[in-house]
């Protein structure tokens, strides 16, 4: 599912890949729909109609940055993230996907010149602008599948552990 156009074989997240990234991005802590939206992005089923889901739900969490801090890689994110909100874009890109069809949204690929150009107008912004929140999904996808291929969620994370800290200068 990671490829686009045809459907691919997707490797399957065992539940501990589940239940260690329920863990690690406080799942406990998360609203029940961004719950869902996590395990399906582990199991490789996440279109840009949970992308949506995602972005409405980040606006309503107010420890949204504490959470994104928990996400590997992503806490230098934080204050990008922190002005985004500020400055409207979240609001952009909720604007943007709620102006394509479920069917787009599921399907991004599909989406054409012509198409772009009506989301783009009912959006109220360019097509270059729903060229970029396409390439964002796609570039998750991407990053979802090299998890796949690592071993999953609880593999990822063990590696991290296991590489050594920076070592100290001067000795």
């Amino acid at each position: 599912m990671f490829g686009f156009g045809k459907k691919k074989n997707k490797a399957q997240f065992s539940e501990a890949d589940i239940k260690a990234a329920e863990k690690d991005l406080g799942a406990d802590k998360m609203p029940a729909g961004m719950k869902e939206t996590a395990q399906r992005m582990m199991s490789g089923e996440f279109d840009m109609n949970d992308m949506l889901a995602q972005l409405k739900q980040i606006k309503k969490m107010s420890n949204f940055s504490g959470l994104l801090k928990m996400v590997p890689g992503m806490s230098g994110a934080v204050s990008a993230m922190k002005e985004k909100i500020k400055d409207g874009s979240v609001d952009a890109q909720i604007r943007i996907l709620e102006a394509m069809t479920p069917a787009e949204r599921a399907e991004p690929e599909k989406v054409f010149a012509n198409a772009k150009a009506r989301i783009a107008e009912t959006a109220k912004c360019t097509v270059r602008d729903v060229e970029h929140i396409i390439k964002q999904y796609t570039k998750m996808k991407q990053q979802m599948a090299m998890i796949q291929r690592m071993g999953g969620m609880e593999a990822v994370m063990q590696k991290m552990q296991q590489q050594p800290g920076p070592k100290p200068q001067g000795v």
